[in-house]
């Protein structure tokens, strides 16, 4: 069978052949790029590696990039957020541990069966429990934040009213006048304070104010309203100045009697008074069994009288810590965190022994056992909701978390079939090529050896 070569002759007779590499290089050159190609998608094992493999797979892919990769820092944050919510029940945990074994010596110490001398050696331990609750609260920490000291609600001005011991000595009487003026602080965290006044008929009463304007104890001083807001609720007098008087708690007693046997229970304090809520009284007391919020102190009336302050315990006007937290811990819970919405929030919590009103609370004595014994039952109860809110907080941000793993996964499975490799398509594709590539140097190179005269022979055959 014969072999002929298609012929094209140009100008001096000269003549090109199809097997020129003139021919050759082009399709050589797009054969070689394709391998060169097709190694490189084995080697890094993307289809795409550049705009030119795939212009809209690239594009596609670099979003399901991105949105992965905001996934993965959405469980990051959630997985600290746990690490907060298992820091603070930890702290919890140790403070219900306390209060536990503190109401196990109360409890023993009420027992009539003990001494003086035994009940102040079981006051020691139970002491050192107390205080043991604020150093916990203190060196809970992560992040930088106290999980179990809140922040402030509001800036106060109750460092410009003396505490009650700057201004008397335990059961001491004093002769003041009256007036709108804060005589002085009763810290949260103190205990049985006891305030009498003998006014000398010239109709003074005493009467008790939260910080914020609320009137708890006392005459209705609603026809006054103007002059208390404006005269007692000033900074100078331990409030913010723009307090408006209310009296939806008050406490007047009812009826007369000393000494105080009317009681009523007050933002979780117990308040005892002989007042019945009219001037005229000679001999007034107020006593409170357990402060559990600063309470402001001042006696109005038209005259001057004598006034008795007594306590078994002060606690102190930071009862907690100069320090607090930075706030509630916010958990980004999805990857649009805008608002609150996109937030699993940690509320603030005041885990101190004042805010949990045991601050300064004592065995040495029947009584104070039997009052201990109350007061930390309602601090395991409020320890226990502590508890509640930090774990439900903790189930919300492990569900979420495996929300956001599994749309992560399913994102990657997707991104994964746009960008990666088909290896046993590219491995094909390879072997193709090689084989035609192959196959063109052996055909080029058999078409080389063929000399002048050969085909001049041919072609003379073919005449």
């Amino acid at each position: 069978m014969g072999f002929a070569v298609l012929c094209l002759f140009a100008k001096e007779d000269k003549m090109l052949t199809i097997n020129s590499p003139r021919l050759r290089t082009p399709n050589s050159l797009q054969n070689t790029q394709s391998i060169t190609s097709t190694y490189e998608k084995l080697a890094s094992g993307k289809r795409i590696n550049s705009a030119k493999d795939d212009a809209a797979g690239l594009q596609i892919s670099h979003r399901l990039t991105t949105q992965i990769a905001v996934k993965q820092q959405t469980l990051r944050n959630l997985q600290d957020g746990i690490s907060y919510g298992q820091v603070a029940d930890a702290g919890l945990s140790e403070l219900t541990d306390s209060l536990q074994r503190m109401r196990t010596l109360a409890l023993q110490a009420a027992n009539g069966s003990n001494t003086d001398i035994d009940r102040e050696a079981l006051n020691e331990e139970f002491s050192q429990l107390r205080d043991h609750i604020n150093s916990v609260v203190a060196n809970t920490e992560i992040f930088g934040k106290k999980p179990l000291m809140s922040k402030p609600e509001q800036e106060t001005n109750l460092d410009n009213v003396p505490v009650l011991d700057e201004v008397f000595s335990n059961n001491m009487t004093l002769t003041k006048r009256s007036g709108e003026v804060s005589l002085g602080l009763i810290p949260a965290g103190s205990t049985n304070v006891k305030i009498q006044i003998d006014s000398f008929l010239m109709n003074d009463d005493i009467n008790i104010f939260s910080q914020f304007g609320e009137h708890l104890v006392g005459q209705d001083l609603s026809t006054m309203q103007s002059v208390i807001e404006n005269n007692l609720f000033t900074p100078a007098n331990g409030y913010q100045g723009t307090e408006v008087y209310d009296n939806s708690s008050l406490f007047n007693g009812g009826s007369f009697n000393y000494p105080a046997t009317n009681s009523q229970s007050i933002k979780g304090m117990n308040f005892r008074y002989s007042g019945n809520g009219n001037p005229g009284n000679n001999l007034e007391e107020v006593i409170i069994d357990n402060v559990t919020e600063p309470l402001l102190l001042t006696v109005i009336g038209n005259g001057s009288f004598n006034i008795t302050a007594s306590w078994d315990s002060l606690g102190s006007l930071n009862s907690s810590s100069a320090e607090s937290s930075d706030g509630p811990m916010m958990v980004t819970s999805t990857d649009q965190a805008i608002g609150e919405d996109g937030y699993i929030i940690f509320e603030d919590i005041d885990a101190s022994a004042g805010s949990l009103t045991i601050d300064g609370i004592t065995i040495s004595s029947e009584d104070l056992a039997q009052n201990a014994i109350a007061r930390i039952d309602t601090a395991l109860l409020r320890i226990g909701g502590f508890r509640a809110e930090i774990g439900a907080k903790m189930n919300a941000i492990e569900s979420t978390m495996r929300n956001e793993s599994n749309q992560s996964s399913m994102l990657s499975s997707a991104n994964q079939r746009i960008e990666d490799t088909d290896f046993a398509k590219v491995m094909a594709e390879k072997i193709s090529l090689d084989i035609v590539q192959q196959a063109g140097v052996s055909v080029a190179m058999q078409a080389k050896d063929i000399s002048k005269d050969g085909i001049l022979s041919l072609l003379g055959q073919l005449e």
